[in-house]
């Protein structure tokens, strides 16, 4: 009975420890996402009135898919807007383009063909040319990790042992860069290469009966590099016509009850309901970083674009993140051309 009693006790114990390893789980989270018709930027060269993609130009540790993908995704942004906006801009037939350039043994062009624009756009008869480079670097990192191994303690020990386990995190950078080459200049009508995008995962190790973690275990790898290369079409198409665009944003609370529900708020779709709860946490708190990026949420959300860049700001002097860099930059260029009526 004695013995029983004393693992019981331990059981307890144990509870506590793994409860302050893991935290409380009360943390809010929520993917939202927020949609914009952007107006044109730049718009297109007077007289430019056809263009051909061509496949992008990828580095030696990136997937060749992502050289036809990209092309095939900024081919279908312009068809979208055609379709919805009324632009007339042409594509050159992608089967087309890739034939010629074959047959003329410029298949590999990509951004390398910049100095002969003239002589590519008259064999495929277009007036532009959109090229595009991606590069990605791919970092893993092994160590090591202390757990938890309780099972003496299911074994009728009166200790609780502790193992280590292999560890995994990785870092990839993805760098895209677009332009749109004006035939009849030679020059580049439109460059936009973003900042790099970064995206760091570790292979979680639960603090009790942990086990060894890989990368196969993390966010897959394409849908990241896909993610990169979808937001650095997206922004560059949207210089040169008006362009439906969808950012997607990752929200997790902090432990403050306001902060919570607003970000419970704004998963179900109510950005002013949840405007005001985290108002009151920040109120409270003025060094909440997540409920200033969450009110910046908010308010992006509300089409309120100026205190959208406010909380970010707010956010980003509070904790200077990578997302509450990007959602800074993200509203700062797009206030101005946002369609006050939302997606059309």
């Amino acid at each position: 009975m004695l013995a029983v009693r004393f693992r019981s006790v331990m059981v307890a114990l144990l509870s506590v420890v793994v409860v302050a390893l893991t935290g409380c789980g009360s943390a809010e989270k929520a993917a939202i996402e927020i949609q914009y018709t952007l107006d044109p930027s730049r718009g297109l060269p007077p007289g430019m009135n056809t263009v051909a993609v061509l496949d992008a130009q990828v580095n030696v540790s990136t997937d060749q898919k992502w050289s036809e993908l990209a092309a095939n995704y900024i081919q279908e942004l312009v068809q979208q807007s055609n379709d919805r906006f009324g632009t007339t801009l042409r594509l050159a037939d992608r089967k087309h383009t890739t034939s010629v350039l074959r047959e003329a043994d410029l298949a590999a062009a990509g951004l390398a063909a910049s100095d002969r624009p003239g002589e590519i756009a008259q064999l495929l008869g277009v007036q532009g040319l959109i090229m595009a480079e991606i590069n990605v670097r791919t970092e893993l990192h092994h160590g090591k990790k202390t757990t938890l191994d309780p099972t003496g303690i299911f074994r009728g020990g009166t200790y609780i042992r502790t193992r280590e386990v292999d560890t995994t995190s990785r870092h990839i950078t993805v760098q895209t860069d677009f332009k749109l080459v004006d035939a009849a200049t030679g020059q580049n009508w439109v460059t936009h290469s973003p900042p790099p995008y970064h995206r760091t995962d570790k292979g979680s190790v639960s603090p009790v009966f942990g086990s060894a973690k890989t990368e196969a275990s993390m966010t897959p790898r394409d849908e990241i590099i896909g993610e990169a290369v979808e937001v650095g079409a997206r922004d560059f198409v949207s210089k040169l016509v008006p362009c439906a665009v969808t950012y997607r944003v990752e929200l997790e609370s902090s432990v403050h009850e306001g902060c919570q529900r607003g970000v419970g708020c704004l998963r179900a779709d109510m950005p002013e309901e949840a405007l005001k709860h985290l108002r009151l946490a920040l109120a409270d708190d003025p060094n909440d970083h997540r409920a200033a990026f969450a009110a910046g949420v908010a308010c992006e959300m509300s089409r309120r674009y100026q205190e959208a860049l406010d909380y970010y700001r707010q956010a980003c002097l509070l904790d200077n993140r990578e997302e509450y860099l990007e959602a800074k930059r993200r509203v700062s260029e797009n206030m101005h051309r946002a369609r006050a009526g939302g997606v059309s």
